[in-house]
């Protein structure tokens, strides 16, 4: 009963995928949720393993940000499928909640990218990205509580409202400074690795502040040295 009907859910090694994993898979890669018969369940259970592993990745990142509680609620939605839409060697660096193009979502800024996310509850995903390349320049308002941020690109103005206010002046002034610097030092911070050094450093550091546990920092500790 809890398993997609016409045998959808059926594996190669004769084993059955359930609905809420079904879903799951659809989401990660649509290719495979409709050839699960060509799959074995120790596939699909890495599969799902290896978007969960992103996810904690993505949030350990946004953790370093020090995103305020309601923000981190408010777009739980759009930075659970940022594992779907992030390339694997790309970082969060800046994430701000607004509205764009009569959607509200997440405007997220990268190693290599500035990217607005809307998982709405009826129209699905939204995303838009804009190359850092690309930008020419990053302007904001403030008001008495909301503010926007304004992203100009050729041809082109992307304008984000309905900011909180200070986020709106931290994330532009954060932009800006990125945009500022020398354009070899941009590309080497898209085209690189993140520095496996620095990233213990500031695991470490979430650790010490209390916000990663001693078993989530030694996992995520195993993870990166592998990389070495």
């Amino acid at each position: 009963m809890n398993t997609p009907g016409f045998w959808a859910g059926k594996l190669s090694d004769g084993q059955t995928v359930c609905i809420p994993c079904f879903k799951k898979i659809i989401k990660i890669n649509p290719i495979t949720a409709n050839r699960l018969k060509n799959h074995t369940l120790t596939e699909i259970n890495d599969l799902l393993q290896e978007k969960n592993s992103r996810l904690d990745e993505i949030i350990a990142q946004i953790k370093v940000i020090n995103l305020n509680n309601s923000s981190f609620y408010l777009g739980r939605r759009e930075i659970n499928e940022l594992p779907n839409i992030l390339a694997p060697t790309e970082t969060i660096d800046n994430i701000a909640q607004g509205s764009y193009n009569n959607g509200q979502g997440i405007l997220v800024s990268t190693n290599r990218r500035l990217i607005f996310v809307d998982k709405g509850m009826v129209f699905g995903l939204k995303v838009e990205d804009f190359p850092l390349d690309k930008i020419s320049s990053i302007q904001y308002e403030t008001g008495l509580l909301l503010g926007s941020i304004k992203i100009f690109t050729t041809g082109n103005i992307a304008k984000i409202d309905n900011v909180e206010k200070s986020s709106a002046k931290k994330f532009a002034e954060f932009v800006r400074d990125k945009l500022s610097q020398p354009k070899e030092v941009v590309t080497n911070t898209i085209i690189s690795e993140p520095n496996v050094l620095d990233q213990l450093e500031k695991l470490a550091k979430l650790k010490e502040n209390g916000i990663l546990t001693e078993d989530e920092f030694i996992e995520q500790k195993k993870k990166l040295l592998e990389k070495l």
